[in-house]
């Protein structure tokens, strides 16, 4: 039966009886929907059950209003509005809002786990290992929560769950409100709890991000000690006023052992004045984990660890220039390309910030270190020249403080073949001038003279990145590995080449080039394991199939060998964009940039992050940065979806055209799109077109791509159930863009719909695994 009658629930079964609301027995049905498994909590506001939502055929939690005031449900409506705002792993979600018999309800997330307060009780003080991985996803949703505005105010280990798969995820913001609206509480009203309360809410003053900081502050010291501060008072108002009179004694008298990093930060959190203490839960993050991301778990089903990558390096920046080369104009390649392999020999020590050589090239002509330093904020800067006679080089470097002042030069002389030793000299020269450490390479690279030069030309083509240009280089390279077959800097640059050929604009209808670059990619594993490169390029190839894992596996071990390897820090924030790590991911696209500011692909990924959140300054701000120098098809659809998400329609009509005239066969296909947007021609055509992208596409990622511009071009038109159609196709693709989903503007209507919500729950799945090890 599924009848619903005021105050009363159907029990499982065949007959129906009237029961009481605290009496929701397991087996009840309640809203016709939600069959109810077990009660799991109860609170001042209400009742939590586990129930299977019957439509959807999942666990999730349904939170009943037992209090009837008309205040008591404005909080519970308030507790919605706000909750809904935030989207994070590490924030527990809200599913739906409704009303059954005059009953409120919600239903949210169900997490597997314990609540840290009976953790706490169980374990007593835990590690500082353990505090800190607790520690930094409290912050992480404290972070996300304070980015919607909204202030918990009631942040304690009862709210903090710990699910099995170790993710840590914060619940109850019943009586938070959001940093910009009035507050509904009476004047001098109490709202937390006395034992983690802030001494600005003792006092009755206004709360913000700062007092949740406090709460945080308290965790961690009960976290690290086992005991809170304050709570030798014999009552609740006691030891609410104590921390008003008295400041906290410090953590290390109970546990000598204490970091003394997290001491600090414990003090510091619990400061009673809230200017003095972190003012954000960024920066509380950053003190939690020694300012570094360390890792943070995402839903999963197992209790394997997640994977993570330092995002932090060395805070000495140095820019290496391009060589000034003389000699044979047939040679010119070679400033850049010697400057190249000493920028790779260099990437590979922890304590430099290496960059890139797209970030120096158009300081050429140009060489004024006072420029560099400011414009690239780097401290000291590599100069040289390069003289080549006969198979002979000179090459006269030089280390340049940004002020001019000169620490150091030399003269290097070497046979052509014996570039790369020359390189592994230079980068140890450089390393000890600069008192770091450099990790040589252990294997030594030969080559003939012949095979070098292939290489080194291959390497160029590949800089200018056109994809036109890789069928060239994977030619070079075929003739330097046949000339050298163990010349181990050439396969994975050979594997490179040839997955960007694979990406050229024509389709790979025989998926010729696509095998061509897996057994590319399979050689360099075997024979070149040692190199940063091949595992930037495993990824390459694993990301357009979509084992997401292995590519965020191999992306963390390049970025262990070489840890300003600029495209890697790329890739790998590309993929905790798209998976919802949004904290690491815009700060390691952002390092990205640091490294190499030419990076346009950097531009647009902060461009489409910025907005998805709304922030359409800094989104304009990315854009500008690439529209002053090309419109590429990229650019061209990056300014379409942006043109799309705002609502403008004279936007979209004079992308369309530009994508005509530029774009190619490519460029066409997303004019077709956009013109279902303009005008709403062409949809059954467009419709029948993304039925065809999967075979006409071997790449799977491109594919998922084009598949969500459409999603967004029918969403735009109306069309929801075409939207629908091939968001399942997605879906059953590769998609992992869960940020995407959750926040794109033009899926809203989708998001109310159960299709979507299956379709959501697997992509969120699957990008939650991940980072998922073992």
């Amino acid at each position: 039966m599924s009848e619903d009658l005021d105050d009363t629930w159907s029990a499982a079964g065949d007959d129906e009886r009237v029961v009481t609301l605290a009496e929701l027995p397991v087996g009840a049905l309640f809203a016709a929907r939600y069959r109810v498994e077990a009660q799991i909590g109860r609170g001042g506001m209400g009742t939590v059950y586990r129930v299977l939502d019957e439509k959807l055929g999942e666990a999730v939690a349904l939170k009943l209003l037992t209090l009837q005031s008309e205040r008591a449900i404005e909080r519970f409506l308030q507790e919605v509005r706000l909750a809904r705002r935030v989207t994070h792993p590490n924030v527990a979600r809200t599913h739906d809002l409704g009303e059954q018999g005059g009953v409120h309800f919600l239903t949210m997330e169900y997490v597997r786990g314990t609540p840290l307060d009976d953790l706490l009780d169980e374990r007593g003080a835990l590690s500082a290992e353990r505090l800190r991985e607790i520690g930094a996803q409290i912050a992480d949703g404290l972070a996300a929560a304070h980015g919607a505005g909204v202030v918990h105010r009631d942040l304690k280990p009862a709210n903090v769950l710990v699910a099995e798969d170790g993710r840590v995820v914060l619940t109850d913001f019943g009586i938070a409100r959001a940093t910009s609206a009035e507050s509904g509480t009476q004047t001098g009203t109490l709202i937390g709890t006395p034992h983690y309360m802030s001494p600005e809410q003792v006092m009755g003053k206004t709360a913000d991000e700062r007092s949740d900081l406090y709460a945080l502050g308290l965790m961690l010291y009960e976290m690290a000690t086992g005991v809170l501060p304050f709570d030798e008072a014999d009552t609740p108002i006691g030891i609410a006023m104590a921390r008003l009179h008295r400041t906290p004694s410090d953590p290390r008298e109970h546990v000598a052992g204490l970091p003394s990093d997290l001491a600090d930060l414990i003090l510091r959190c619990l400061a009673r004045e809230p200017d003095a203490r972190p003012q954000s839960a960024l920066d509380a993050r950053a003190a939690i984990t020694g300012g570094s991301i360390a890792r943070a778990h995402t839903p999963s089903s197992g209790s394997r660890q997640s994977l993570y990558a330092p995002v932090s390096v060395g805070a000495c920046a140095l820019a290496v220039l391009p060589f000034s080369y003389r000699g044979p104009s047939e040679h010119d390649y070679l400033g850049e390309g010697l400057a190249e392999e000493l920028i790779d020999v260099l990437s590979r020590t922890r304590e430099l910030k290496v960059l890139a050589l797209g970030a120096t090239r158009r300081f050429a002509e140009d060489r004024d270190p006072a420029r560099i330093g400011r414009e690239l904020e780097a401290d000291v800067v590599v100069d040289g020249t390069l003289q080549l006679s006969g198979a002979r080089m000179r090459l006269t470097v030089r280390l340049l403080q940004s002020d001019g002042v000169q620490r150091w030069t030399e003269r290097f002389d070497a046979a052509f073949e014996d570039v790369f030793e020359l390189q592994e000299s230079v980068a140890r020269r450089v390393a000890e001038a600069l008192r770091v450490e450099v990790y040589a390479s252990h294997h030594r690279h030969t080559a003939p003279p012949e095979a070098v030069e292939l290489y080194l030309r291959a390497r160029r083509l590949l800089r200018a990145d056109i994809m036109t240009e890789a069928s060239a280089a994977v030619e070079m390279l075929d003739r330097a590995i046949a000339l050298a077959p163990d010349f181990a800097p050439a396969i994975p640059a050979h594997a490179i080449a040839s997955i960007r050929a694979w990406w050229g604009p024509t389709p790979d209808s025989e998926g010729g080039r696509k095998q061509r670059a897996i057994d590319s990619v399979a050689r360099a594993e075997r024979q070149a394991p040692e190199l940063a490169e091949t595992h930037l390029v495993s990824a390459m190839l694993a990301v357009q199939d979509g084992a997401f894992r292995k590519a965020a596996t191999s992306l963390a071990r390049a970025l262990e060998i070489a840890p300003t390897m600029v495209e890697a820090h790329q890739y790998l924030a590309e993929l905790q964009l798209e998976s919802g790590r949004l904290n690491e991911g815009r700060k390691r696209m952002q390092l990205a940039l640091e490294l190499d500011p030419s990076l346009s692909i950097c531009h647009l990924a902060l461009a489409r992050e910025a907005a998805l959140r709304g922030d359409w300054e800094t989104c304009e701000r990315h854009m500008t940065k690439l529209t002053q120098k090309a419109r590429t098809l990229p650019v061209l659809v990056s300014e379409l979806r942006q043109a799309l998400y705002r609502g403008d329609t004279a936007g979209v009509k004079r992308v369309a055209d530009m994508l005509d005239d530029g774009g190619g066969e490519p460029g066409k296909r997303m004019r077709e799109l956009a013109r279902v947007a303009v005008d709403g021609q062409g949809l059954e055509q467009a419709f029948e077109m993304m039925t065809l992208i999967p075979a006409w596409l071997a790449n799977r990622r491109f594919t998922s791509l084009i598949q969500q511009i459409a999603i967004e071009v029918f969403a735009a038109a109306g069309e929801e159930d075409a939207a629908l159609t091939v968001l399942e196709q997605c879906v059953a693709g590769i998609l992992i863009d869960i940020r995407w989903m959750r926040t794109c503007p033009l899926l809203e209507g989708l998001r109310a719909t159960p299709r979507f919500a299956s379709l959501e729950a697997q992509v969120a799945e699957r990008a939650a695994d991940i980072w998922r090890k073992g």
